[in-house]
């Protein structure tokens, strides 16, 4: 278990990682994901671009580890049309909370 596990309030804000576009704060790590200038799910791509982005990196070997970046890419940038719409569905899924910090 990692410790980051024990206290499941997250803060999702913007990275100031050269190149990324959000950072997950997990209290004693942090996961920084999403290419700055890419569009997803959340920015207006279309379900067949969702589909079409889920068929490439389905076989990611990350695809359902908590700790990787393509899994907060994929339930956050992916899932449904807005973060915030997102955001409660990956709540609900991981049992945790994620504040929004943008």
């Amino acid at each position: 278990m990692y410790k980051s596990d024990n206290n499941k309030n997250y803060i999702l804000k913007k990275s100031n990682r050269k190149g990324k576009r959000f950072v997950l704060d997990m209290n004693d790590m942090s996961h920084h994901f999403a290419s700055k200038d890419g569009k997803t799910y959340i920015d207006g791509r279309t379900i067949k671009e969702k589909a079409a982005w889920e068929a490439r990196h389905k076989s990611d070997k990350n695809w359902n580890n908590k700790h990787s970046s393509i899994y907060y890419s994929r339930h956050l940038l992916w899932s449904e049309p807005t973060l915030k719409e997102a955001i409660k569905k990956l709540e609900k899924k991981d049992k945790i909370k994620i504040k929004l910090d943008i």
